[in-house]
């Protein structure tokens, strides 16, 4: 794959990862026998499930697999020429030819196969469409954002996709690969567990600025008279696109963390949540002054709980400008807040183009340490955001302050901090 211009790219993958179009016919033979686009094919391609995974390979011509472990995007359409999977981490539309199909001649099958690393998990999606897709403008423009958010708009789940799928923040519902390997959390209810959804409670933040402002309170199960709280940034996706209640009951039921009121906060709008997370200070202590006390401690009152107020108690998580607002959270206000969960955390801010001016690394290398715990997750395939990410990393630790870090093989994507942000709230809590 040839290299793209741009410092934002997020295809400069490493070798052996990524589209393998030489590989592709050999991908479409792999995944079920008989004449590929026959009936018969198709039906055994819908037994067997989509993508497939071959962990050691795709078979070569004489036999033996080729030692690149390899996921297989399939999709049917006999009425597009083309179609284009949107991989989260592997396709880009600064690259788009990387994301379209093969189309197999002479039949309704359209493949692809994508070097990917155990533990890949991503969420994906397919555009059909009569052309090839071809960017109007640059990357980083109004009109080439306008056009891929229209593009978007005609992507569709994987049908022969027999497991898990997800709502984005746009709405959409996409597919997942989840591959096994790398940790993480698959989700799984624990049995027992009562009144789930009598210990969830909706509410409206009226903050002294005049913003209304969604809330999702979700209690713990037992009969814990005393509970820290997590607050988590974005919390619709959270209370309702990719619920995050099950993974909160199955922590406590195993007890890997202690009794802890989720504090799901809603974005409003784009506008707001970039206003509010990658904003000024003042943000930050509303949720430190008045929505944890005047708020989230009354509704916890009422049911016979009382909320601590030890900072070791209190961690707040959040994904891409949700992880910068975290950090920045815990740096502002540790006398509240004493642990911080990142996923994707946009430290390149306030200039992805200045490294140099990257604001919290700056702050980092003249603050005094802190005691607190700071857990940060990114995706492999992120470009300068991953970057910004370890160059953060490194800071912490060489404060001697408390770190955990993972490096997941995945894109910016709700797939993944998902999966794994359980182990992240374990590693702020437990």
């Amino acid at each position: 794959m040839p290299p793209r211009p741009g410092r934002s790219s997020r295809l400069d993958l490493p070798p052996g990862t990524g589209r393998r179009p030489d590989a592709d016919t050999r991908a479409a033979r792999a995944l079920a026998p008989g004449v590929i686009g026959s009936a018969a094919w198709w039906d055994a391609v819908r037994a067997l499930g989509a993508p497939r995974w071959f962990p050691a390979g795709l078979p070569r011509d004489d036999g033996p697999p080729d030692g690149v472990p390899t996921v297989v995007l399939v999709h049917r359409d006999a009425e597009h020429a083309h179609v284009y999977a949107d991989l989260n981490g592997l396709t880009d539309r600064s690259y788009l030819a990387a994301g379209t199909l093969h189309h197999v001649p002479g039949t309704d099958v359209h493949v692809g196969a994508f070097g990917v690393p155990p533990g890949y998990v991503a969420s994906y999606a397919f555009v059909p469409t009569d052309a090839p897709l071809v960017s109007p403008a640059a990357r980083d423009t109004d009109t080439a954002r306008t056009w891929w958010l229209s593009v978007l708009a005609a992507a569709r789940p994987d049908p022969l996709h027999p497991g898990e799928h997800l709502v984005d923040s746009r709405g959409a519902v996409r597919s997942v690969v989840d591959l096994p390997g790398r940790g993480g959390t698959r989700l799984v209810d624990p049995p027992g567990v009562p009144d789930r959804h009598e210990r969830t409670v909706a509410l409206v933040w009226d903050r002294p600025d005049g913003v209304a402002q969604p809330v999702w309170l979700h209690l713990p199960p037992g009969d814990a008279h005393d509970v820290g709280a997590v607050v988590l940034f974005d919390g619709r996706m959270w209370a309702e696109r990719v619920p995050l209640a099950p993974h909160l009951d199955a922590l406590h039921v195993r007890g890997d963390v202690p009794p802890t009121v989720a504090v799901l906060v809603d974005s409003v709008d784009p506008d707001r949540r970039a206003a509010d997370l990658a904003g000024g200070d003042a943000y930050l202590d509303l949720l430190a002054d008045d929505l944890l006390p005047r708020v989230v401690a009354p509704v916890l009152a009422g049911r016979g709980l009382r909320l601590v107020d030890d900072p070791a108690r209190t961690a707040v998580a959040g994904q891409s400008y949700g992880g910068l607002a975290a950090f920045r959270l815990v740096a502002h206000r540790p006398d509240r807040f004493g642990a911080s969960v990142s996923q994707s955390g946009s430290f390149w801010w306030p200039d992805l183009e200045d490294p140099a001016g990257r604001a919290t690394a700056a702050w980092l290398r003249t603050a005094p340490p802190r005691d607190v715990r700071t857990v940060v997750q990114v995706g492999a395939y992120e470009g300068d955001l991953t970057e910004a990410n370890h160059e953060l990393v490194a800071l912490v630790r060489a404060r001697g302050e408390h770190v955990d870090a993972l490096e997941v093989p995945g894109g910016h994507d709700w797939a993944w901090w998902h999966r794994h942000l359980p182990a992240a709230l374990v590693q702020a809590l437990g």
